[in-house]
């Protein structure tokens, strides 16, 4: 019995979260990360786009192996609210270390993270949501891609 009510829960979760389709960023070296996936939960249209409600919180996971070394990092989450290649932030850590991940990021060592992400922007609409993790001391140094949500 507690084989199938185990079995139903993780069939529920898996339901709830999707992977998104990602691509890397433009302005940012892809040969320095390796995005393995990117999931966000609830994403009931993945994995091609995510339906974000405004002012409503969802998780995000991240799975990725940098090809460089950090002490100190950023995260910045930015969205092209107008689709002109301009990016605004909707959401910036600067003490990436002290909770997110374990630091020193070491080269080539798989590392994941999750965060909370709120969609509270002034216009709805669909666009690019760009996620960016970089090394404060080169910020050449970074992880980035881009997936596309609907905000409602």
């Amino acid at each position: 019995m507690l084989y199938r009510a185990l079995l139903f829960f993780s069939l529920c979760v898996a339901v709830r979260s999707d992977y998104v389709t990602k691509k890397f960023c433009r302005d940012v070296d892809p040969t320095l990360c390796t995005v393995h996936q990117v999931t966000v939960d609830p994403c009931p249209h993945g994995p091609r786009f995510c339906s974000f409600i405004s002012g409503k919180t969802y998780g995000i996971n991240v799975d990725f192996t940098p090809h460089f070394t950090a002490e100190k990092l950023h995260l910045a989450i930015s969205g092209d609210h107008l689709n002109q290649d301009s990016y605004t932030i909707i959401k910036a850590t600067k003490r990436v270390c002290e909770g997110l991940l374990v630091c020193p990021l070491e080269h080539s060592v798989r590392h994941n993270f999750d965060l909370s992400l709120a969609m509270d922007i002034p216009s709805p609409g669909k666009f690019p949501v760009q996620v960016k993790l970089w090394n404060e001391e080169d910020e050449s140094q970074a992880c980035c891609f881009t997936f596309h949500a609907k905000v409602k």
